[in-house]
């Protein structure tokens, strides 16, 4: 099995760091943006195997870096998407059951690291909103 990819953005170093750490116990490979142009960047450049965003971050937020990262996408494989949020996030729902799924910050790292395998092993699309 190949070490997969994984794209975190987020423009806390807190959070970039908790939720790096988890992925990387795993053996997965992260790489990190601090806003969603770095994100939509970084897709373009490395070609992640899942991609975790903050829906709020300066320079460009969560929904419109996956709105690039949807267009750069056009015909390629898709790229399962979390949307990670501090809010009570009930509309994201619908919006992510296309792309992955949400989760609501703090997360924890089993229920993180449960939903980064679902949606690696290609189960996207069936949301399974998670709050913790």
């Amino acid at each position: 099995m190949h070490q997969q990819k994984i794209l975190v953005a987020d423009d806390s170093r807190t959070i970039l760091a908790l939720v790096r750490r988890t992925p990387v116990s795993a053996g997965h490979d992260v790489i990190i943006a601090s806003d969603g142009k770095e994100a939509v960047q970084l897709v373009r450049r490395d070609r992640p195997d899942l991609v975790i965003l903050d829906v709020q971050m300066p320079v460009m937020d969560g929904y419109t870096a996956c709105e690039q990262i949807l267009e750069e996408q056009n015909g390629l494989e898709e790229i399962p998407i979390i949307f990670f949020t501090n809010d009570n996030a009930w509309h994201l729902t619908a919006f992510s059951s296309q792309l992955g799924t949400y989760l609501q910050k703090p997360v924890p790292d089993e229920a993180l690291l449960a939903t980064i395998d679902v949606l690696l092993e290609g189960n996207c699309c069936s949301t399974s909103e998670a709050s913790f």
